[in-house]
């Protein structure tokens, strides 16, 4: 359609130079509104999974995130909040329309300035008030500069501002900023930030960009230069591009969403499976996790099967002790890894192909297939290299096996067993105060042997502990956080379905573990073996062990670096007698020297301390062995190599009948301790 000419002239004779009257679109207005939403959610869910200020990673969510939020929540709302605004009553002819070249510019002045910002804001785990203050400002400033650049590329209008509007303007985008920042990554730093509490954020930062555009708007008049063009091709041109934007944000938070989602499902049926997964400590105590929250892992097998029902896969279990003893001997296996993978992508597969199935481990017979174990440890061999790849380090850097298996996934037992803990709860958890079962109720057939669970998975963790600073960095840059035990046990035991009480203290449990070499002082030690015939299991016996050091037999440490040939002879005339017994035989001996009345004083001393410590009636009935035994200890001085030290032992048989209640010490399978040591 050709413009009538005479009646383009006589409107701008009219209104040229003149201010013309505008309105407000509410529908516009309101969709300015959501855009500006989903531009700060998706940044804000970009920031979220940056961990590092180094990393490929790292960079692309950084430099994503000030896109979205420069070029979506801010500069996409500017032009849907100006395409609301109607001058001279809807006129075509008096519309805003842009130049080119201050439109494109006015698209990456704000993701520049928002790089920086977020830049400063930085990575931390811990709330950074001056930084969130500077990145606020800046972000703040970026809302400002865009707005008033984007004005300046209006061609047909000179825009008069209304001063106040324009500090109250510069005012609302810097103050809300930093409140949503500031909500967003103290919620962050505390690990409450569900989707949600990422949402109020959102609407706090969409509410600085929209807050202020609409402040400094009302205040703003515009003076006509030209007429615009009757196509508005200029106009409806951005408001296709901010269309196109908007879509690709939502495209982002659906994909975050379906990957959260996935994942969520991904670790639930890991809860039903055999799982290896990573505990590492920094020198905080804090855990590596994932932004979710969640311990890198991998599956080592869909289900551990048993050949008889006293093979349940725990502690006690001798393919346990291989992996055990691997993982502090990695180095062996580095060379026959790419073997190891190659042997298991050969093997029959349940899927269409061998990457996507899990490997057959029953044959067409319903038997096992041969070889079983060797390959179980293959799978393990495998899942370990996974997590090293995942963490992006050599696997001899990977970690060593935790001593303790726990329980995950939901499933019921098939057979009810009473209160008390099973034998097989008891190995899979670790070492147990009272005993792993009631022996009266044993004696009398009232305990079942809980053999086959329905949905019932285990989970084995490498633990390490990292140092420098330079290791910490790596991690971080491939996408990991450290975070407070407190603040992530809650969402890891939740997602694992781990069925252990207390999932914490055994997180802490490990951090100790992967922090230092537990091993007996140099000197003389008094300690207790105590040993019970296991119930309804194949493996022998357990051991009474100190809780803290699961490798270690309860003992305390005598005021004495070495024993003398005369000291080993006082202590055969005290074999085989109980601690009560020679307590009462020291104190009635006379004409004793002064060295043997110093030793003798030594030893009550000793016997009451163990004693004390444990707590328990057990150690009353144990009796002093003949001869000392010597075990390994730490080195006398740094440098120097390992050691021996002198352990005074009473031992005992203990009764499946007697309960240990004491609270320092538990049992743990006889051939489990002999693997520790």
């Amino acid at each position: 359609m050709v413009p009538d000419t005479s009646s383009a002239d006589q409107l701008l004779a009219q209104w040229q130079g003149q201010i013309v009257p505008r309105s407000f679109n509410a529908g516009f207005v309101t969709l300015s509104y959501v855009v500006s939403l989903i531009g700060a959610a998706s940044t804000l869910e970009l920031i979220n999974r940056r961990t590092a200020p180094k990393g490929r990673i790292n960079h692309l969510l950084l430099i994503s995130a000030a896109v979205t939020m420069g070029g979506i929540a801010i500069w996409c709302m500017h032009y849907i909040g100006n395409r609301a605004i109607d001058i001279g009553d809807g006129n075509p002819q008096l519309q805003i329309a842009y130049s080119g070249g201050f439109t494109a510019l006015s698209f990456f002045m704000p993701i520049i300035v928002l790089l920086a910002a977020f830049v400063a804001i930085g990575t931390n785990e811990r709330v950074s008030w001056w930084r969130v203050a500077v990145g606020g400002t800046l972000a703040g400033a970026a809302i400002c500069g865009m707005h008033y650049l984007g004005n300046a590329s209006i061609n047909n209008y000179v825009c008069i501002y209304n001063v106040p509007n324009v500090v109250g303007a510069a005012l609302i985008a810097v103050a809300a900023s930093i409140i949503a920042l500031s909500v967003f990554f103290v919620l962050r730093s505390s690990w409450t930030n569900s989707w949600w509490k990422r949402g109020m954020s959102a609407v706090l930062l969409a509410g600085a960009v929209s807050g202020m555009h609409w402040c400094a708007s009302t205040g703003t008049q515009y003076k006509l230069v030209s007429l615009a063009g009757t196509d508005q091709l200029s106009r409806n041109t951005t408001v296709i591009v901010v269309i196109c934007l908007s879509i690709g944000a939502c495209v982002i938070m659906a994909g975050f969403a379906m990957y959260a989602a996935r994942l969520r499902q991904h670790y639930a049926s890991k809860a039903q499976q055999v799982v290896l997964a990573a505990a590492v400590f920094d020198k905080h105590g804090r855990v590596l996790v994932s932004t979710d929250g969640l311990l890198p892992s991998e599956k080592i097998t869909k289900t551990f099967l048993e050949r008889t029902p006293q093979d349940s896969f725990t502690v006690a279990h001798p393919l346990f002790h291989w992996v055990f003893q691997v993982s502090r001997n990695w180095s062996s296996i580095t060379s026959i890894i790419g073997g190891i993978t190659n042997h298991l992508g050969h093997l029959p597969h349940t899927g269409r192909d061998n990457i996507s199935g899990d490997i057959k481990l029953i044959t067409d017979h319903g038997e096992l297939i041969e070889n079983y174990d060797i390959i179980f440890r293959e799978l393990f061999c495998a899942a370990a290299a996974g997590l090293a790849d995942q963490l992006k380090t050599p696997l001899t850097n990977v970690g060593i096996l935790w001593d303790q298996i726990i329980a995950t996934g939901g499933g019921h037992a098939v057979q009810q067993a009473p209160v008390r803990r099973c034998q097989q709860d008891v190995e899979r958890s670790g070492p147990t105060t009272s005993g792993s079962v009631s022996e009266d109720q044993a004696e009398k057939g009232l305990v079942r042997q809980q053999i086959s669970e329905l949905g019932r998975g285990s989970l084995m963790f490498l633990v390490r502990r990292v140092e420098s600073n330079s290791e910490v960095q790596a991690l971080t840059a491939a996408g990991y956080r450290f975070a407070e035990l407190h603040q992530v046990s809650g969402i890891i035991g939740s997602s694992m379905q781990i069925k252990t009480w207390g999932f914490e203290d055994k997180l802490r449990d490990m951090a100790g573990y992967a922090e230092e070499n537990r091993i007996m002082e140099p000197g003389v030690h008094v300690a207790l073996f105590g040993v019970r015939a296991r119930v309804n299991n194949a493996y022998g016996f357990d051991v009474l062990a100190r809780r803290d050091a699961r490798n270690l037999l309860p003992a305390v440490q005598m005021p004495l670096a070495r024993l003398d040939a005369w000291q080993l002879t006082f202590l055969r005339q005290l074999e085989r007698m109980t601690p009560s017994q020679i307590v009462r035989r020291l104190n009635s001996l006379q004409n004793l020297s002064p060295k043997e009345v110093t030793f003798a004083s030594q030893l009550t001393d000793s016997i009451e301390a163990l004693r004390g410590w444990l707590e328990d009636k057990v150690f009353d009935e144990a009796v002093l062995c003949p001869r000392t035994v010597e075990v390994p200890c730490r080195p006398v001085s740094p440098g120097s190599g390992p050691g021996t030290c002198t352990v005074i032992t009473f031992r005992i048989v203990i009764s499946i009948h007697m309960h240990v209640e004491s609270p320092q010490c538990g049992f743990v399978p006889l051939n489990l301790f002999k693997v520790h040591q």
